[in-house]
Order: structure tokens, then sequence, then C-alpha cells
């Protein structure tokens, strides 16, 4: 049994905002979406207490920061003006042993939140672990609420060239789920393009082979070229591996969006490559795609380094586009 999508009518919205400018550009962006749904601004705050701070000084600067919170989250309200069906404000505290990205899961989690919506400076992970990133939070951290990250200028590549939405799928169901959330983003005249990337058949392969050779049995390498015999049936089979993949995320995009999407307004992509973050997004610089949508195993530490993460990747490319990650529902 799969999980069943909310409707668009029906999501709950948790907006993360802090007053920067890539909160205030997720916003932006995200406002096509929040219409007709229910909207939380979450804004966390958490001060910065010395170690020999008296009480009173405690006390006041708590009460600065909680003024400082609602005034942002204020803010974000005026911005999503009378786009959403209802919005409210929530300011949250953050503990200290708690960092803000864990705290957000959290009063996410309470609400029932459908999508958590949060803007991304784009650094690469070196910085994003000396500077701390609550978008790398959200997306390792969460057990099953998508996350629609917004890099900056995914508002302006949507305005100058309209709104794409790329599925990046691998015949996984948690690729088809990823499927079923993003449908919520499909809007009138949006262009979908479906992309799996796999390996590409060699017809060709080099056998390399140590020989040992005089008094001290050195190894020298000597190398054949070898013929794949069983390279048209792998090229046959991965045919039709790509028509069940393109056929079986096609159906559940039908029954997943509110609209009609027209035979010239979709796209099905098979992308012979050996990295599938750098194929995909070769792609969406060339489609200038603004929204990437992918599933994530959730994976961390030498797990996620051993199999790699296409989510990862994608939440450290710099600018241009946003990416709704979704995490694996198991039943």
């Amino acid at each position: 049994q799969r999980r069943v999508r909310e409707t668009p009518a029906h999501m709950k919205f948790l907006v993360a905002y802090d007053g920067s400018k890539h909160a205030q550009q997720a916003i932006l962006y995200a406002l096509p979406y929040l219409a007709g749904n229910e909207v939380v601004v979450w804004v966390g705050f958490k001060p910065d207490v010395g170690v020999f701070s008296s009480r009173d000084e405690i006390n006041n600067l708590i009460l600065e920061e909680h003024a400082r919170a609602v005034h942002l989250s204020g803010e974000a309200m005026e911005m999503v003006g009378e786009h959403a069906a209802s919005i409210e404000p929530k300011v949250s505290f953050v503990a200290n042993g708690c960092s803000v990205g864990q705290a957000l899961l959290e009063d996410a989690r309470e609400m029932g939140a459908g999508c958590i919506v949060l803007g991304t400076r784009g650094m690469g992970e070196i910085k994003s672990k000396v500077y701390g990133s609550v978008a790398q939070s959200v997306l390792f951290e969460n057990s099953h609420i998508p996350a629609l990250i917004v890099h900056p200028g995914a508002a302006a590549t949507r305005d100058e060239f309209g709104h794409s939405v790329l599925f990046a799928l691998d015949g996984s169901e948690r690729s088809l789920q990823a499927v079923d959330h993003g449908g919520a983003f499909i809007t009138e005249g949006c262009k979908v393009h479906m992309f799996h990337a796999h390996p590409k058949p060699e017809r060709f392969s080099v056998l390399s082979t140590g020989v040992a050779t005089g008094f001290t049995a050195g190894m020298v390498s000597r190398s054949s070229v070898v013929v794949n015999t069983s390279y048209d049936h792998e090229c046959e089979e991965l045919e039709q591996m790509n028509r069940k993949i393109g056929s079986e995320a096609r159906e559940r995009l039908s029954g997943a969006c509110s609209v009609s999407i027209p035979e010239e307004a979709f796209c099905f992509v098979a992308c012979n490559s050996e990295s599938p973050s750098a194929g995909l997004q070769s792609w969406q610089k060339q489609r200038n795609v603004d929204l990437v949508v992918v599933g994530s195993r959730g994976e961390t530490g030498m797990s996620r380094i051993w199999n790699g993460s296409l989510a990862h990747d994608l939440l450290h490319e710099p600018e241009g586009f946003a990416v709704l990650v979704t995490h694996e529902f198991h039943s």
C-alpha cells in the first residue's frame, strides 16, 4: 500500500522564514503553490546567552529575540498576503542542545504539515558544515515530510522561461512516490520532464592482465579488447526498462495532478551517464527547468557517501532552480 497524497486544495504548507533574502525568494517562488492552501509561517529564535549572563539579562534577551521573531512572521505573512486560504504565524523558541532544523521538523510533525518550504544559500558541503544549514538538516533528518528547497534565482528562471518540472526516476517505488507528491506542483501550461539516468552499455571492454617477467618477477600490464557479445541484448533490455519506467511514472502523475498535461508538454529522457547527478543537472540547465522532484532514501554518513545521493548533490548546487525532496514512505 502506498501513501495517499494530499490534494493541493487540502495541503498544509509550513514556510520557514528568517528575514534573509533567500527566505524571501523562497516565498516568492512558492506563492503559486500556496494558493488555496493552509499556510503556517514558522520563525524560530535561539537567543545567544552568555555563560555568565544574569537572569535579568537572559530574560531581556529572550524578550528581544521573541519580538524580532514576531516582526519577521508578520513580514512573511504580508508577503504571502491573500494567496493562501488561511495563514497563521508560529514563533518557536529553540532550546539549547537543539538545532533550528530539528525544532522546525518537530513543529512540522506536530501540526501535520504536508510540505516544508525554505530557502537555501546553495553553499557547498564544507561551508554548510561550517556555517550550518537548516536545509541540510531538513533533508537528512526528515522522515516523511516533503521539503521544497528553493535555490537563489529559481523564481527568475520560472518567470523568464515558464514553469518546468523535472522528475528524477530510477524505477524504484521511492521515485514513484516522489511523482505522487510532485503532482501538486504541476500548474496549467507547465512542461514536464521525466528523467532516467542509467549506465551506458559498452560494446567493447578492455581487460588488463599482469605478466611476470625477468629475474625480479616484475609485473607488466597487457591489455586486450574483448567484444561484449550481449551488447544488443543489453540495449534491448534497457529500452524496455525505459518504456516501463516512463509509462508507470506518467500514469502516476496523471492521477496525482489536478490539471491535464498535453502531449507536446511531456518529455521522457533516458540519459546514458555514469553520474546521474551530472546528467540531470546538465539537462536542467539546457531546458531551464525551475523545479526538480527527487525521492530520497534519507541516508546519512558513510551509507550516503558509499551509495551516493542525488538529493544531496542537488542541495549544494548554487542557483537557478528549486528542489522538491520527498522521503521514502514505508507502509
